[in-house]
């Protein structure tokens, strides 16, 4: 019953839209109120209060904005501090509460770090104030696109919030590539991770984490120059609060990639990759 409610309710708002829309059209036509208030039955007063061109402005920028973007639906029960929230807790908030909000943290964190107002940002992308904010506290699920275009408004690498914005999405990991690319794309997914825990200190990071992850540790791989063995990225990953099922895969494809090149050396930039098994 809810499902048929919610598409009754979608193709009423699509309607008003139409309506809206074949309104202006005729005024701009040099339809009269009178005209249009006859063919939609109703009185010209309330054809125009309906149906004036700033009132249909506005139901065209927020018709604009939810075709951007999709809804969050689901929502963390809590937020989850660093330091707590390991693969469990994570994944018992659902398949994307947990992400949704790391991803709303770190395009927050951007935008608090770049010295935007939200009313600029706005601006910059044409898009509504009130539909910034619910995207920066996590009500609405950005596109990529979107993404891409605030990253580059808060001067940031996108690639940072690639696995945060395909985890909020349900998205799967993409096929692997060259170890360059593999080992780039894991570092992005960490930083992504540490913006979203609004970027701890690596002695901070080690303390959160019991020591499981030294200083050194957390810096030489957030600087890209470190892929270190699993338990310490994983201990990484659950301090920062994101879940270890998400870099896995990139990990995985890390030592796939160097295992299977024809010439294994360290990509330019890369100072250490720790191998399954301890070997290096």
């Amino acid at each position: 019953m809810g499902t048929l409610l919610e598409r009754a309710e979608a193709i009423r708002r699509e309607l008003e839209i139409y309506t809206a829309a074949a309104v202006q059209d005729a005024r701009h036509r040099g339809e009269k109120w009178e005209s249009v208030a006859r063919v939609a039955h109703v009185a010209p007063e309330t054809a125009r209060a309906r149906w004036g061109p700033e009132r249909v402005a506005r139901m065209m920028a927020l018709h604009a904005n939810d075709k951007r973007a999709a809804p969050a639906r689901w929502r963390a029960a809590r937020s989850v501090p660093i330091g707590e929230g390991g693969e469990g807790s994570a994944g018992e908030q659902g398949g994307t509460a947990g992400s949704v909000s790391q991803l709303a943290s770190a395009l927050t964190q951007l935008q608090m770090a770049s010295g935007r107002t939200i009313r600029e940002v706005a601006d910059l992308t044409m898009l509504s104030p009130s539909f910034i904010s619910r995207v920066l506290s996590g009500d609405r699920l950005p596109t990529w696109d979107l993404v891409c275009a605030l990253s580059d408004i808060f001067g940031s690498d996108p690639a940072e919030l690639r696995v945060l914005f395909e985890a909020a999405h349900g998205m799967t990991v993409p096929q692997r590539g060259p170890v360059s690319a593999a080992i780039e794309q894991l570092h992005a997914a960490v930083r992504g991770m540490h913006l979203a825990a609004k970027s701890p200190s690596p002695e901070r990071i080690e303390l959160l984490s019991g020591k499981a992850v030294s200083a050194r540790a957390a810096r030489l791989v957030l600087a890209g120059l470190d892929v270190p063995e699993w338990e310490v990225l994983s201990a990484l990953v659950c301090t920062l609060g994101g879940r270890p099922s998400e870099v896995q895969p990139l990990w995985e494809a890390v030592h796939y990639a160097f295992l299977m090149c024809d010439d294994p050396g360290l990509p330019d930039g890369t100072a250490h990759i720790a191998l399954p098994g301890g070997t290096e």
